[in-house]
């Protein structure tokens, strides 16, 4: 389900770069969100693992 949310909004994705953006969106939760004791909806989650597709794609063109 994540993954085809995440492919309307960012177009289609591979595995591996599928794996890399929720990795990096599971860490960014846990330390910004989690440690301050919030809560993360669906729609926060969507908007942080497009900012680390961002990221990635910044990354790789550098």
């Amino acid at each position: 389900m994540l993954k085809k949310i995440l492919e309307s909004t960012l177009g289609s994705l591979t595995s591996s770069e599928l794996k890399e953006i929720l990795d990096l969106a599971t860490a960014d939760i846990k330390v910004n969100r989690v440690d301050f004791g919030k809560w993360t909806s669906l729609k926060q989650a969507i908007n942080i693992a497009a900012s680390c597709h961002s990221a990635l794609k910044r990354g790789r063109v550098a």
